[in-house]
């Protein structure tokens, strides 16, 4: 369970602000601003065929990054954890006419002695957040962790 706990908060990192002025989307390079908010959505973790409720914060931290913040995630065990990313880019592109912003990171780190190696990306059109992440443990095996979310509202700049 504190593996599939890991892929879950590597998961937020795709997708993360104190503050007190209200960040205006007006300025088309502005990208951190145009994907801060708060996304409602669930989460299916494919080793436990499950699907889990999840709602995380993208906070603005520069014109063309964010952080991912998570406050009392609770896993099926009952366990809760809040989690705070570092900086994560957004990358704009057009598509079919509309803006869809990309997110995305790779790292590797250690869990209990096991090397494992972590690729998430995320992409948002219109309020959308789709994102996965892959996770592979000793280089043996590997799991996906998939969330789908709307945004429900918008974020505070970090000042």
């Amino acid at each position: 369970m504190k593996i599939i706990g890991q892929l879950l908060l590597v998961l937020l990192v795709t997708a993360g602000i104190a503050g007190v002025t209200r960040v205006e989307a007006k300025d088309k390079k502005d990208h951190g601003a145009a994907v801060a908010g708060t996304y409602n959505g669930k989460a299916y973790i494919e080793i436990m065929q499950r699907e889990m409720p999840l709602k995380l914060e993208l906070k603005r931290t520069h014109r063309d990054s964010v952080e991912v913040v998570v406050t009392d995630f609770e896993l099926p065990t009952g366990q809760k954890f809040s989690y705070r990313s570092g900086r994560v880019s957004v990358k704009p592109e057009v598509k079919d006419g509309k803006t869809v912003y990309r997110l995305n990171i790779t790292f590797t780190y250690n869990y209990n002695n096991m090397p494992m190696r972590v690729t998430a990306t995320g992409t948002i059109t219109d309020g959308q957040l789709d994102s996965t992440v892959k996770a592979t443990i000793m280089d043996a095996m590997e799991t996906k962790v998939t969330y789908k979310a709307k945004k429900v509202g918008i974020s505070l700049r970090e000042e």
